[in-house]
């Protein structure tokens, strides 16, 4: 039998996007952040952060290889959950951002206030609080 004990130490999503400068400039807008690490090649972001909360998130363009973008594919299994202060502020700053409402902001009879967004590059976010 194995060791159960885990190694890991943290999770860092990274995002593939189809225009990185635009994403970029987008997370940073909607998440009240700025971009760090921000590496070109050829004209292609290749890789930058943004912190998102207490997580660094990693955004890279599309490479026509290995590192495709919902956009490409025809959309998202993957829907990443952000907790805030207050889903409606979050929310609003988001759309004003650029992003899309999928599932319109309301208390959940799972004890939390939340919404389901699309930013302009096809990932899906709820970003939500606990209520009262």
């Amino acid at each position: 039998m194995s060791d159960t004990t885990s190694t890991a130490t943290e999770l860092a999503p990274r995002l593939v996007v189809s225009d990185g400068d635009a994403a970029l400039s987008f997370y940073a807008n909607a998440f009240e952040s700025e971009a760090t690490d921000v590496m070109h090649h050829e004209g292609k972001l290749v890789n930058a952060h943004v912190l998102i909360g207490s997580t660094l998130v990693g955004v890279t363009e599309e490479d026509g290889v290995v590192n495709t973008s919902p956009e490409t594919v025809g959309g998202t299994p993957v829907i990443l959950s952000l907790s805030v202060p207050s889903a409606d502020v979050a929310a609003e700053r988001f759309v004003e951002a650029g992003g899309e409402v999928v599932i319109p902001i309301d208390d959940r009879p799972y004890g939390r206030r939340d919404v389901r967004l699309q930013d302009p590059f096809g990932h899906l976010w709820i970003v939500g609080h606990e209520l009262g």
